[in-house]
């Protein structure tokens, strides 16, 4: 699903890292480790992303964020 990068705010990027940094790059759904700023890519680590619970992109307190993998984040999705 593309990311409307209009509904988010400016500071998002900001957001994302401190909450994936807060999490030890970790998914908070499986517990899988993801992968890190730099690390190269390979098949044995998710990419992390942020997941907002409410659904809301503009609604970026902290209890409404969620660090997932990209797995996960999918799983989120479709359950709604």
């Amino acid at each position: 699903m593309p990311m409307k990068r209009e509904l988010y705010p400016k500071d998002w990027e900001t957001i994302v890292a401190r909450k994936k940094e807060s999490v030890g790059w970790k998914c908070e759904c499986c517990g899988k480790q993801c992968r890190k700023p730099g690390e190269k890519f390979d098949t044995h680590r998710q990419t992390l992303t942020v997941h907002h619970i409410d659904r809301n992109p503009g609604n970026c307190s902290p209890d409404n964020l969620i660090a997932l993998c990209a797995r996960c984040h999918l799983a989120a999705h479709r359950r709604k």
